[in-house]
């Protein structure tokens, strides 16, 4: 038996913004290659199993975390279970995972525990040798993970498998390297969502994006063929990106309107929008199916090839909302992190999207490394732009080194940075005063200020351009139906945030001690 673990979730209240639980995908498709391959296995996916349950985070009052608590994941586990495989998407989840692993490991000692994804990628070191671990998988795992299977229940070794991290038996760290990508995308198992509480997910919109339907996750393509420093894609994914076949990502589209009911898709590509040819090809197939669905891309997408042909089949084929990230405004700063735009023509982009109706979002990012205050007023100046040509909003986040990244492999060599739970968690702290600052010249406190500065900018600058935009998150808190990132963000600052204070005190309440329970509410 094999049992597959998504760990719980961490949810922040000290922050401007709130972490919302989205269906394991990752942890999906390696179920549905062990479906595929007619192995037995088990999936427990905290967070789906257990949305509503809060339990303390062990070394921060202000956060907590959202899901089934140790105890309840353990005793879920099948005693005959002999290889136990957890997923760690994000850094913040490790210190979680982790202390999961080590209770799973009191309760299964000979069990074979595997960590997979992008946390144990990016530091596969650190991970065996500061948890309970036995074994890491490499960048893409649908077909490494078989191979793990068939070598541990044959008594073999590590030594052939390819796309696998160990300590040898004198605690000698073995890297084996990237297994290769798998270019024929179109022959790996869909996700085994039947496994998956995915039902609950969609009915409770616990999804990625802005909630402008019942929702599913998706997968169109895999992988970017960019390399900017920030970013962790190329030591897990490579540069090579692959588009799935557009009939059979739309067939999987119509299963998933006919099964649940979904009427709004969010794609999870780190870049979807890369070659114009099959981006045509697709839409055309939405096109003649007449699916009547609406999609979205909120984790972000290049821009090149937006035309004003591509933006009105785009609209017509269901796109809503997307996601630019110029992530600077200043070429300086573009040239430091490799982040190959032009300004110019994103800008015009930009226009071309929101001329054909679609609801447009871009990602900034500042403090990274080199970054100067001449650099922050043209990033400014490019948030001023954005909102007075009508781009819907705004995400300004302070850099904090991903794992796996080159900057974050620099700052390491250079002692700024220490593999501690803290350094875990600070992605959590994007929004407040906390997050360090790893530019050289601008300290945290002015990066926090900058930051508050931009939004309050661009929507003062937006609202006044666009005075009718106002009213999109009322509409959201009265239908449910949230059409923008601002929508969004409102919904859960008031409807979200109140529920789960509310979740908290009954937690609270029946554990905690009065004063401590003033303590806590005072910092949400």
């Amino acid at each position: 038996m094999i049992t597959l673990i998504s760990p719980p979730g961490i949810k922040t209240f000290s922050s401007i913004q709130m972490q919302t639980p989205n269906p394991p995908i990752g942890l999906a498709y390696i179920a549905g290659a062990l479906k595929q391959a007619g192995l037995s296995y088990k999936v427990i996916d905290a967070v789906g199993e257990g949305m509503d349950g809060i339990t303390t985070y062990a070394t921060r009052q202000d956060m907590k975390m959202q899901g089934l608590s140790y105890e309840e994941i353990v005793a879920r586990i099948p005693p005959e279970t002999d290889i136990i495989g957890l997923s760690c998407m994000f850094s913040t989840l490790w210190p979680i995972t982790r202390e999961l692993a080590a209770r799973i490991r009191a309760s299964f000692p000979r069990a074979l525990l595997v960590l997979g994804s992008e946390h144990g990628t990016a530091v596969p070191e650190n991970v065996l040798r500061t948890s309970a671990f036995d074994l890491v998988v490499l960048g893409e795992g649908v077909e490494t993970v078989l191979e793990v299977v068939s070598a541990y229940r044959g008594g073999r070794g590590w030594e052939a498998v390819k796309g696998v991290a160990y300590l040898d038996a004198g605690g000698l760290f073995v890297d084996n390297g990237l297994s290769a990508r798998k270019r024929d995308v179109d022959n790996i198992a869909p996700p085994d969502w039947e496994s998956f509480p995915i039902r609950g997910y969609i009915d409770r919109h616990q999804i990625n994006g802005a909630n402008i339907g019942r929702s599913m996750p998706l997968l169109a393509t895999w992988g970017c063929p960019y390399q900017c420093t920030f970013c962790s894609n190329p030591g897990m994914w490579t540069q090579a990106w692959i588009p799935r076949s557009p009939k059979l990502l739309v067939d999987e589209m119509e299963r998933y309107v006919r099964e649940y009911g979904v009427t709004n898709f969010d794609f999870q590509d780190l870049t979807a929008m890369i070659r114009r040819s099959w981006i045509i090809e697709f839409t055309q197939e939405l096109i003649d199916r007449k699916l009547n669905v609406t999609w979205q891309l909120p984790s972000g997408t290049r821009a090149e090839v937006f035309d004003k042909e591509v933006a009105a089949r785009l609209y017509q084929a269901g796109l809503r909302l997307l996601s630019f990230a110029p992530e600077s405004g200043s070429e300086t700063m573009l040239k430091l992190v490799k982040k190959q735009v032009d300004l110019t023509k994103m800008l015009a982009s930009m226009r071309v999207a929101l001329d054909a109706g679609l609801k447009l979002s871009c990602f900034i990012v500042i403090g990274f490394p080199g970054e100067t205050r001449q650099t922050l007023r043209e990033t400014l100046g490019l948030v001023r732009k954005m909102a007075l040509l009508g781009v819907h909003d705004v995400v300004v986040s302070k850099f904090v080194p991903y794992p796996g990244s080159k900057l974050f492999k620099e700052l390491q060599a250079s002692g700024k940075l220490k593999l501690d739970d803290e350094f875990f968690i600070m992605p959590m702290e994007f929004y407040t005063k906390n997050a360090p600052s790893f530019s050289e010249s601008v300290s945290s406190r002015d990066l926090y200020w900058a930051m508050m500065w931009m939004f309050l900018n661009f929507y003062v600058l937006s609202f006044l351009r666009y005075p009718w935009r106002i009213a999109e998150p009322i509409v959201g808190l009265v239908t449910g139906h949230e059409s923008t990132r601002f929508a969004k963000w409102v919904n859960d600052m008031i409807v979200i945030r109140t529920q789960w204070i509310r979740k908290s005190r009954r937690a609270a309440g029946s554990a905690a001690q009065p004063a401590a329970k003033r303590e806590f509410f005072a910092s949400v």
